[in-house]
């Protein structure tokens, strides 16, 4: 009886021990297709004006040099020990600068197609902002009921 007791005892503990999740502290045994790559800022930006202003090889080579440019100036002055304020003031004056560079170099169509775009961004920034405010009053206006 005893040896009995022993048998059932084991097999009860070690079917417990057997229904463990078991991917505790271990990687996913299916690999995950849906993680991001990383994607190039410069390069999505280039793609992207490349694209809608039909940029031609010389203006293509010119416009990656002053995004690079940008973005190195945009690096800088984010890391500067400065307020937030005056780091908003400098980030404006280096897309003014992107802007003249851009300028030089762009026909008047494509000139015209920047501008379009511009104001284009802007309005959607605008949006998501009217949104986002719209939102934070609702989320207000529940917690206080």
């Amino acid at each position: 009886m005893k040896n009995l007791f022993c048998i059932v005892f084991v097999l009860i503990t070690s079917m417990s021990f057997a229904q463990l999740d078991r991917r505790m502290g271990r990687t996913p045994q299916i690999p995950n297709n849906n993680s991001q790559k990383k994607v190039d800022p410069r390069e999505t930006s280039l793609n992207y004006l490349k694209k809608e202003l039909n940029l031609d090889t010389f203006q293509e080579a010119a416009t990656k040099t002053f995004i690079e440019e940008n973005m190195k100036e945009r690096e800088y002055i984010l890391a500067l020990d400065i307020t937030t304020e005056d780091k908003i003031e400098k980030l404006k004056v280096s897309n003014e600068k992107m802007n003249t560079q851009m300028n030089t170099i762009l026909n008047e169509n494509q000139k015209v197609l920047l501008e379009k775009l511009k104001d284009k961004n802007s309005k959607d920034k605008k949006k998501k902002v009217k949104k986002d405010k719209k939102e934070e009053k609702e989320e207000l206006i529940h917690e206080g009921n």
